[in-house]
């Protein structure tokens, strides 16, 4: 099953890039406007939600809010050409942002972005059942 990735970004030519780029490995959604964003998550979530920082209704930190607290298991990544990394610093500190990468961005650091998200989040989703199970089989020895 391919990983699905959502990005949210005002410039068309880079969705249509990202699309071509990735959807044969990936399973790509994505949207240019606050109001498609959410409905596309909400339909779907997604395990790396990748947010560009400079947006016409919301700038990607106060985005990525609203994902890591509807989504806390996915993947955070903040896209920016502008911002930086110490105008974030408190979503990072928070886990509201898990990566940071520089735009304009290349297919290799893309690549390199997705391979880590990728990889961050298997990691997460297996500590995740781990202590999920931890939690249920000490739950079952409690109730003897």
């Amino acid at each position: 099953m391919k990983r699905s990735i959502f990005y949210l970004d005002d410039e068309v030519t880079c969705i249509e890039v990202f699309q071509e780029m990735f959807c044969d490995e990936y399973d790509v959604r994505t949207a240019m406007t606050l109001a498609d964003a959410r409905h596309t998550l909400t339909e779907r979530p997604a395990d790396i939600v990748i947010s560009d920082q400079r947006m016409p209704e919301i700038e990607g930190t106060q985005f990525l809010r609203e994902v890591a607290e509807l989504y806390p298991s996915s993947f955070r990544v903040m896209l920016t050409g502008s911002a930086v990394v110490g105008d974030v610093i408190r979503e990072i500190r928070e886990g509201i942002i898990n990566l940071f990468a520089a735009k304009p961005w290349t297919e290799q650091s893309m690549r390199q972005v997705l391979e880590c998200a990728g990889a961050s989040y298997e990691l997460r989703s297996k500590a995740r059942e781990a202590r999920l199970k931890a939690l249920s089989s000490g739950a079952a020895a409690g109730c003897k």
